[in-house]
């Protein structure tokens, strides 16, 4: 059923919710919402919305996730730094919007620049690899970039080989990386990997978890290392 043309948004309520490609849980996971995440709603298929992300994603999401309104959420706070014992709430994960002072959230009129990319990245260290992931419950390679780089004022493409695209003007080589700048990775320009520069050679990205290592150590990232680029003048 299409939705009339009066706008109606979907605002998840859940920690995450998974979004799918087809309106059936048996079908491939695509990205996910974190809490507070406001969509554009595009039809609706029984309890299935079909939705369109800030991020130009579209697919499909079970309403139990989350509500129907005709506001988009527009709460002032970003989760972004751990609870006082150190951890990311499963209510409230990293790069959740919420409504009020939750441990852990900053306004978004506050929110980070270019300098704290790197400090706010290593909170999330250990955090899973989970496909589609872009939440401290887990992240996808490009799911961690764009979910630190969001909190950090710079709303980016979700995707890594449009994340390259998004910054290619500032094409730099890997020893003159600062760190924030982004290391991208695939062969025959097909990009299938992203990562934080740490600094010339280093990285910290997410690979079987959110982890910092060096490319020249990690020898089958180094086989695919394309190119990397300054995030700097985006800002």
């Amino acid at each position: 059923m299409k939705v009339n043309n009066i706008k109606k948004w979907f605002i998840n309520q859940a920690g995450v919710a998974p979004v799918y490609l087809e309106s059936t849980f048996k079908s491939e996971c695509v990205t996910e919402l974190v809490h507070g995440e406001s969509c554009l709603i595009i039809s609706m298929v029984g309890n299935w919305v079909k939705i369109r992300t800030d991020d130009d994603y579209e697919g499909f999401v079970n309403l139990f996730y989350g509500i129907i309104d005709f506001k988009r959420n527009n709460s002032q706070y970003y989760v972004v730094n751990p609870d006082s014992k150190g951890n990311y709430s499963a209510k409230y994960p990293f790069g959740s919007i919420v409504s009020s002072t939750v441990e852990g959230a900053v306004k978004k009129k506050e929110r980070l620049n270019i300098d704290l990319i790197v400090p706010t990245a290593k909170k999330l260290k250990d955090i899973p690899y989970r496909w589609g992931g872009k939440s401290s419950l887990g992240f996808d390679c490009s799911g961690l970039v764009q979910a630190v780089l969001k909190v950090c004022g710079l709303d980016t493409p979700r995707d890594s080989n449009a994340q390259l695209d998004f910054f290619r003007n500032g094409t730099i080589s890997m020893l003159n990386s600062k760190p924030g700048d982004l290391h991208f990775f695939g062969k025959e320009n097909q990009i299938s990997h992203v990562g934080f520069s740490l600094g010339g050679e280093w990285i910290l990205h997410s690979q079987g978890c959110v982890k910092e290592e060096s490319i020249k150590v990690n020898k089958a990232l180094l086989e695919i290392y394309l190119l990397s680029c300054s995030i700097e003048r985006k800002f």
